[in-house]
């Protein structure tokens, strides 16, 4: 029996030794993708911003830089009693059958000048000061709707609702009549969230409206699980929102950001919402949601669960979808190691023959490569990319007016599937910037 015992400990030590490394790891992406809360600096300058399009994509020289962004939250966290604290969600989910709903007004610089805060925007600045703060949530009421209330019944709410005025009235002087809405991903908090979308508006020209999507992630080290359950509990409540959203408020489009854990919800969201719609055409799918752009970065997601929704056509709900993936991005290599199959995120080089003919047929659908800025830019992790690399940042900002990757300066690998950024990508992207900038 002591023979037997010895004779296991090798593989008890093994054991021991992943399940260490494994919560290291798991850490490591608590820190390496988001910012603490209150603690957020705004991130690297997109290099578009820096090559002159930032006048193509509002003119942040003209407009108070010390005024507080709105930051339009929905939410399916639980609510707390914090009342001398900003922030009034749990990390669980909610019991109520309609989402809560909330403004927050996110500060940018508070404690420096409008001309600091609009040199460290609009320049490649390497320690910034321009923090980035939730300052306040404002609670309103939702619909008093259930999802066995009456189409009638539902638009009488949905038209009165404070919130939803509140956003049509944030349109009305917008330039662009555009909703950017934003999922986040695991092991995260609600404020952190916020002030990221915040700093995405305000690189963005502080035009249109942006929502933050609040699932109830658990934010916590050990809450993979939890929130990957969390984010699949999710997916209905989120396909009744973006089924209504462009109608509720008047939008001309509806533009999706998903982030890590976050884009199963939005891609099981949108295909069971073509299924349902399975008679239309992708035209009429696209006047009926107004959904204008779809964007999957560092998705944690089976890639064949992806391939599922592209058998079921869910990219016929919008005219462009933008996966961004990393082969190095070691947050979704553990997670491979967890589910035993690889992310959508990490999936280049590995996809089939049958996956990559797919794909090809599938026109709307860009797979982007990041290798070569994170190979410049990258963290320990390569996972939180999407806003803190400066080519990457910039290519999903220039997208939403150039939704083809072609247009952005990348190039097709040689396999033809994937998009990769060149390596003289910012001269051209400064070609672009100024030959757009001639022709205004």
């Amino acid at each position: 029996m002591q023979k037997e015992k010895l004779a296991m400990l090798p593989s008890l030590m093994k054991g021991i030794v992943r399940i260490f490394f494994l919560s290291c790891v798991f850490f490591l992406v608590q820190c390496g993708s988001y910012q603490k809360a209150g603690e957020t600096v705004l991130a690297p300058t997109p290099i578009v911003v820096t090559s002159l399009e930032s006048k193509l994509l509002g003119e942040l020289e003209t407009l108070d830089l010390k005024k507080s962004v709105p930051v339009f939250i929905c939410s399916s966290r639980n609510i707390l009693d914090r009342s001398p604290t900003v922030d009034p969600f749990g990390n669980k989910r909610s019991d109520k059958l309609v989402p809560y709903l909330a403004v927050a007004d996110v500060s940018l610089g508070a404690k420096i000048s409008n001309e600091q805060i609009l040199y460290e925007t609009l320049n490649e600045v390497r320690h910034k000061r321009t923090r980035v703060k939730v300052e306040k949530i404002t609670m309103y009421e939702s619909p008093n709707v259930t999802p066995f209330s009456t189409t009638e019944h539902k638009k009488r709410e949905f038209m009165k609702n404070k919130w939803l005025s509140t956003i049509r009235t944030q349109l009305k002087k917008s330039k662009r009549k555009n909703i950017t809405v934003f999922v986040h991903g695991y092991n995260t908090h609600l404020v952190s969230n916020t002030e990221l979308l915040g700093e995405m508006h305000h690189y963005g020209g502080r035009d249109g409206v942006v929502v933050n999507y609040e699932w109830p992630s658990a934010g916590k080290l050990l809450g993979y699980f939890q929130d990957k359950g969390n984010a699949e509990h999710s997916t209905r409540l989120f396909r009744s929102f973006i089924s209504r959203l462009a109608v509720m408020t008047g939008a001309d489009s509806v533009r999706i950001i998903a982030h890590s854990a976050g884009n199963p919800i939005v891609v099981n969201a949108l295909k069971e919402l073509r299924l349902i719609d399975k008679d239309l055409s992708a035209n009429k799918l696209h006047k009926k949601y107004k959904i204008s752009q779809v964007i999957l970065a560092a998705p944690d997601m089976d890639s064949m669960r992806f391939m599922n929704a592209i058998f079921d056509r869910f990219y016929e709900m919008t005219p462009s979808v933008s996966v961004y993936a990393y082969p190095k991005d070691r947050a979704l290599m553990i997670s491979s190691k967890l589910f035993g199959v690889s992310r959508l995120g990490n999936a280049i080089g590995k996809l089939t023959g049958w996956e990559r003919v797919a794909l090809k047929q599938a026109k709307n659908v860009e797979l982007i490569d990041v290798t070569v800025p994170q190979g410049m830019f990258g963290s320990l992790l390569g996972h939180g990319y999407f806003h803190r690399d400066p080519w990457v940042s910039s290519d999903i900002l220039m997208s939403a007016m150039k939704p083809h990757a072609r247009d952005r300066g990348l190039v097709k690998s040689k396999a033809g599937v994937f998009w990769e950024f060149p390596s003289d990508y910012a001269q051209r992207v400064s070609a672009k910037a100024k030959l757009s900038k001639i022709g205004r």
